[in-house]
């Protein structure tokens, strides 16, 4: 297998998206750096960098469903996997490279827009205030969602021979992914005290009242066991910085690597490859 990782680790360096994705990461951060800065500046208040710092995690989902399906999309296009078959390669090792390589990509872009948040952040926020062991908990709950996405994103493209089909998969996974944690996330930031207009003998005033929309109860657990458990989730409160439960975010990233992995190499030891 060390001879696979070294070849993909080769591709991976000269993968024209992969840079891209690296020059997007740096023109995202930097919009929303500056942006944040500008706000700051115009209604004169504080802006502390810690809330700012994981925001690239928003969209890293999106971004690793498109560079993994085409980096392994491009080698059932041309053939390499069928040739790494024939030349003696195991399918357990082609799998287990290629969703090293695929986590690698998610590693790296997150250590790059954490460099780049912090690179910029700094000069115009000041240095983080939260504390050493906070930070850790946090960066080591952002690996493991993103080696969550990197297991989800490699199975479907390991078992997707065709490339533009897997390309389509993958963008459509993350983007559900998406549109179910901000959905799950609206309804779980409703307070459960909201204030309504009162009209007495033709006088206004405002009240507190028990909010319609607050959800309550079993469903509320529900909900909130979805955004803990899909990576973009995990993602969301992370770049929000409203992390409720970082150790259950981290077994439930785990299971997701570990079914993956083995659902997936199960899947592709009985692939029909051509």
């Amino acid at each position: 297998m060390r001879k696979l990782l070294h070849s993909n680790f080769i591709r991976l360096r000269n993968t024209l998206s992969f840079g891209l994705s690296l020059a997007f990461f740096l023109l995202w951060n930097g919009i929303m750096l500056f942006s944040s800065y500008d706000v700051m500046v115009k209604l004169k208040t504080d802006i502390l960098l810690d809330s700012l710092v994981f925001t690239f995690l928003f969209i890293i989902g999106i971004v690793m469903s498109v560079l993994i399906s085409l980096f392994i999309g491009t080698d059932y296009s041309d053939g390499t996997i069928r040739n790494k078959i024939i030349t003696g390669q195991s399918r357990n090792s082609i799998y287990a490279a290629n969703f090293i390589t695929c986590a690698l990509m998610g590693l790296l872009l997150c250590l790059w827009g954490l460099a780049v948040n912090l690179a910029i952040g700094i000069p115009l926020f000041g240095m983080l205030q939260m504390s050493v062991n906070t930070f850790g908990l946090l960066f080591l709950d952002s690996l493991l969602a993103i080696i969550a996405y990197a297991s989800i994103f490699n199975l479907v493209s390991m078992l997707c021979s065709n490339k533009a089909h897997s390309v389509m998969i993958c963008i459509l996974t993350a983007f559900i992914m998406l549109f179910i944690t901000i959905y799950l996330y609206s309804a779980l930031s409703q307070p459960e005290m909201c204030e309504a207009v009162s009209i007495t003998n033709g006088e206004s005033s405002l009240e507190m009242m028990a909010n319609p929309n607050y959800i309550s109860g079993m469903k509320r657990e529900i909900y909130q066991f979805f955004v803990d458990f899909l990576p973009a989730g995990q993602c969301a409160q992370l770049g929000n910085l409203e992390v409720l439960h970082p150790v259950r975010m981290a077994i439930y990233s785990l299971i997701i690597i570990i079914v993956s992995n083995v659902l997936g190499i199960f899947c592709f030891q009985k692939k029909d490859i051509k």
